[in-house]
């Protein structure tokens, strides 16, 4: 069993009524997700409404349930915000778990090439899983010129949609440069824990016609979706569990998921 997040909102004002309710207009993000509110996995019972209970088959294990949100969360933001399309050329930016669920969402669809990039201390084992999973070409952000490279295989061109999914300042300046006139870019890196401070250059936007969106969340549809994704071996996520502690050392867990490189998801088992 998994459980939506987004579980607060008005219903009535102008994104409620198109079904974006992962907007909702009345209340803030956080206010919007039950386990900001009531509580969330690591209580001894939790409330949430059946409706946004989602009964898992049984090809899904529990640990790749752990990671059905942010798969959710990138069905949402490859298809619905990028409308990504089969043969459209991808950068994305971060080779966290979630980028590499993102790119696998994008390898569904048909998108290629796709390039992922990371920095020197990704190498070794966050970009190795990305080409694993079927990343086209990896990049070492800090060893190799990004915008080099992608402008040596688009021919001078960009990519069709840059995906940044770090919370860092530079990628937001260099998704800009690598993606080509009238592409599309996705600023998603940190999130609702309140985002990055970046200084943007709009002449790029401007004179290239950019399509500049943000993302967050996802609405119940995704959710099918991802179920789909997953159960049909379409997206692998059990690589991306990497490390498994007890309730009782949760601190050790949460200071592994914040620092090491050869982490991608923790599980927390009560």
């Amino acid at each position: 069993m998994v459980c939506e997040i987004v579980t607060f909102y008005c219903g009535h004002c102008p994104a409620c009524r198109e079904g974006r309710f992962n907007i909702c207009n009345t209340i803030p993000p956080m206010e919007g997700r039950a386990h900001y509110v009531t509580g969330g996995g690591f209580a001894g019972y939790t409330v949430w409404p059946e409706r946004q209970l989602h009964k898992l088959p049984d090809s899904i294990t529990n640990e790749e349930a752990v990671l059905m949100e942010p798969t959710a969360g990138s069905v949402h933001s490859v298809i619905t915000r990028m409308g990504v399309r089969a043969g459209e050329s991808v950068a994305i930016l971060g080779p966290g778990a979630r980028g590499i669920i993102l790119m696998q969402v994008c390898k569904a669809v048909g998108a290629g090439p796709i390039l992922m990039t990371g920095l020197e201390r990704d190498e070794p084992f966050r970009l190795a899983m990305a080409k694993k999973l079927g990343a086209d070409y990896i990049i070492d952000a800090e060893k190799e010129d990004v915008r080099e490279i992608i402008a040596d295989l688009t021919h001078g061109i960009g990519v069709d949609v840059v995906l940044e999914n770090t919370g860092a300042v530079d990628p937001i300046d260099t998704s800009l440069d690598i993606v080509r006139k009238g592409g599309k870019v996705l600023w998603a890196g940190g999130g609702i824990r309140g985002g990055i401070v970046a200084p943007v250059d709009t002449y790029k936007i401007i004179v290239k016609e950019i399509d500049v969106k943000g993302e967050i969340s996802q609405i119940p549809y995704y959710w099918l979706t991802a179920i789909h994704l997953v159960a049909s071996g379409r997206i692998q996520l059990r690589p991306l569990v990497t490390h498994f502690f007890p309730l009782e050392n949760w601190m050790e867990a949460f200071d592994l998921a914040a620092t090491s490189p050869e982490c991608l998801r923790v599980v927390i088992k009560p």
